[in-house]
């Protein structure tokens, strides 16, 4: 017994040296990864997933990376197994097309699946299976065609006029107005009333519903930090303990998509819909493709529809706003192409999709330079090595199998390919030079085009691409036709804060009727 108590006293003694020196073995594995020892980043990133934790909290990340790939070139180490990559040739293999890149194991993308009764949902972007991906995507990929969404048109402009409704209140009573959360209620009751075929109400409210924009922006700021040490979400969140004791309630806004397709499915006639909306559509698909989609796949369709089609598409808007009003040159420019086609009668209002594709040139470059400088995702689109590895162009390592790897897109849009100073907002990068042949301009163009990120890369490019860019192309002229808007204070900088989305607050405008 003397010797039993012996030994256990002694390990006991033992244990805070055993404790350091299992650590420090910990960290010395992971510094000297095979295949990442050599690229270059922060140390303590080198051994612990900790440092991408902190930076990311801090709200900033994008900036930490920006500096970082300027310092060390096309490759930095951000975790023990993770490397960020700016190098585009590189980056055609991570995101090329049945090039073997994989969301599996990227367990941040499963941080991102919210809980619907207790069960996470995979959707459309959080699914880490590519070929559950394929199986779900196919049923629906064509409803998200420009040729498609056209069709939706007027109902986009009902919505344009509902804004429009709330904005005059502010010219009559000639008060500063906050535009970056009204262009988010716009967002959202597009997105409602495409996907459900009804307003969600927030543009009449001219505030939150269901504490809808809370929740998503909770849901945002805790994935963003979560999905660099993902294991903590099954300690917070996806916890089995949880679900024991009641504490895994569904999130705000699968509640409410929960609550409409209870609703339609309810309903004994659907002939009297005004349209036919994205929920009548995946119903539809659920009739033809009975072996892939049934009623939790259309609660899953939806939900990826109401959480990718408003907040970007909300920080698309606000971006394209700011910058072209904190640039009186490019605004003066912008709104003599405006005034110059409506004089002609060549747009109306509210703008139309094929008018702003024909007919302002100067505004497509307005909108695509916005979201080069500033694309919705703040931080890497994560992808996985496949087995064979991934050999690093320009003289890089070969990393081995289950290396996380991929591309932040606010740093792929400062890359030297978009010409000089990257960090301006010049629209004019995007049109053709006096100097340039069109065979170059056309050239240099899709290029840049080919290294755009705002919308993600490859087979996982979002789905929803088309429907942001139609609420953008279409509100963005009707807006600067309808009112005069300056900054109530042109020298205050907006607020932004990087949660996985960079979002903006803090616009202030006073707006003016054009006519007055």
């Amino acid at each position: 017994m003397a010797v039993i108590s012996a030994v256990l006293n002694s390990i006991w003694s033992s244990l805070p040296i055993l404790t350091v020196t299992l650590v420090l073995l910990y960290f010395i594995h992971n510094y000297f990864k095979a295949g990442l020892v050599c690229i270059p980043g922060p140390f303590l990133a080198k051994i612990t997933h900790l440092w991408r934790f902190i930076d990311v909290a801090n709200g900033h990340a994008e900036t930490t990376l920006y500096d970082l790939h300027q310092k060390h070139g096309d490759y930095v180490r951000l975790g023990p197994n993770v490397v960020s990559v700016r190098n585009l040739d590189a980056l055609k293999t991570i995101y090329g097309i049945n090039k073997g890149y994989r969301k599996v194991c990227a367990d941040f993308y499963r941080v991102q699946q919210q809980l619907a009764h207790g069960k996470p949902t995979p959707t459309l972007f959080t699914t880490t299976d590519e070929d559950f991906h394929a199986a779900i995507k196919r049923p629906i990929s064509s409803e998200y065609s420009m040729s498609n969404l056209t069709e939706f048109e007027p109902f986009v402009d009902k919505t344009i006029q509902t804004l429009f409704g709330k904005l005059d209140e502010f010219v009559a009573d000639a008060q500063v107005c906050d535009i970056s959360a009204w262009l988010q209620y716009y967002a959202f009751d597009v997105i409602g009333e495409l996907t459900f075929g009804k307003s969600l109400g927030f543009l009449e409210k001219g505030g939150d519903i269901d504490g809808i924009i809370v929740a998503l922006e909770h849901m945002l700021d805790y994935s963003g930090k979560i999905g660099q040490m993902p294991w903590l979400d099954y300690i917070f969140i996806k916890n089995p303990l949880r679900k024991f004791f009641g504490g895994r309630p569904t999130g705000a806004v699968a509640r409410f998509a929960r609550a409409r397709l209870d609703e339609r499915l309810n309903q004994k006639d659907t002939a009297d819909c005004t349209h036919k909306d994205f929920l009548a559509r995946f119903l539809e698909a659920k009739n033809e493709y009975p072996n892939i989609v049934n009623d939790d796949q259309v609660f899953s369709y939806t939900v990826s529809n109401m959480n990718a089609g408003s907040d970007t598409t909300a920080i698309s808007l606000r971006a394209i706003i700011y910058h072209t009003l904190k640039n009186p040159r490019v605004a003066e420019i912008l709104q003599q192409e405006l005034s110059v086609a409506i004089d002609e009668g060549r747009i109306s209002i509210p703008v139309s999709w094929r008018q702003s594709q024909e007919q302002l040139p100067y505004l497509d470059a307005v909108i695509k330079e916005a979201l080069r400088l500033h694309p919705a995702v703040g931080l890497m689109l994560e992808r996985v090595v496949p087995a064979e590895g991934l050999h690093l162009p320009n003289g890089g390592p070969l990393l081995p199998a289950g290396t996380i790897v991929g591309a932040n897109p606010w740093i792929i849009h400062r890359h030297p390919i978009f010409g000089e100073n990257v960090e301006s907002f010049v629209p004019e990068r995007w049109l053709k030079k006096k100097t340039e042949t069109d065979s170059d301009f056309q050239i240099r163009k899709q290029t840049m085009q080919r290294a755009t990120f705002t919308f993600g890369s490859g087979p996982r490019t979002c789905i929803g691409k088309n429907i942001s860019l139609l609420e953008i192309y279409k509100l963005i002229p009707s807006l600067l036709l309808r009112y005069k808007i300056e900054l109530s204070d042109p020298t205050s900088e907006w607020e932004t804060v990087n949660a996985w989305f960079v979002r903006q607050r803090n616009i202030k405008v006073r707006l003016m009727s054009s006519h007055s």
